[in-house]
């Protein structure tokens, strides 16, 4: 075949859409979401997990608080920890227990705010948490070298910064959604009281 004809055929055969695609973004996001985050904890589960020796029964959960310790200058409270990676505060509160349990991280008190506590990783835990995260990066490295097209450096930053930006559009939507009436019609121009 001719490269004249391919991008005709490839137009061709595409599907031709009865909407604007923005009408479904938000529920393409959520699915395209979905799918990415089931694909990469799939990748982490089987080959990264596994070859990282003995993780003290430690689950992805806990190591990606490690990770996110790790990634920061300064101590942080299990509610920061929270926000940056999209848990559920009480399910950070409960992983930093397992840490401190296994003596991966120490819980100290918080001298910005007595209320709270910190979360300062040991060396045990630094080294855990080195090998978590040299493993992801030889996994992925090794995934992108076969893979057909990968990503370069401009366009995962790009990516990076638009997944953010929908992650954060999607945490203030999440804030308002108890709020909205219950016979809501998205037909009407219903003023929303807030």
């Amino acid at each position: 075949m001719s490269s004249a004809i391919k991008p005709n055929l490839i137009k061709d055969i595409r599907p031709q859409l009865k909407v604007n695609p923005v009408e479904y973004a938000d529920t393409t996001f959520q699915a395209l979401s979905e799918r990415i985050a089931d694909d990469y904890n799939y990748i982490i589960k089987t080959c990264v997990m596994p070859h990282i020796g003995n993780t003290h029964g430690l689950k992805v959960r806990e190591l990606r608080v490690m990770a996110c310790i790790a990634f920061y200058d300064y101590s942080l409270t299990p509610a920061h920890v929270a926000a940056m990676i999209r848990y559920d505060p009480a399910t950070v509160t409960r992983a930093a227990k397992r840490l401190a349990d296994a003596n991966m991280v120490i819980r100290e008190n918080n001298e910005q705010d007595t209320r709270s506590i910190v979360l300062k990783l040991t060396e045990p835990g630094k080294a855990l948490v080195s090998l978590y995260n040299q493993r992801i990066k030889s996994v992925f490295t090794a995934l992108e070298g076969i893979m057909e097209k990968s990503l370069n450096e401009d366009e995962k930053t790009e990516f990076l910064t638009a997944v953010y930006k929908v992650s954060k559009r999607a945490e203030i939507m999440r804030e308002y959604a108890a709020k909205l009436p219950k016979n809501l019609d998205t037909q009407s121009e219903t003023k929303i009281p807030f």
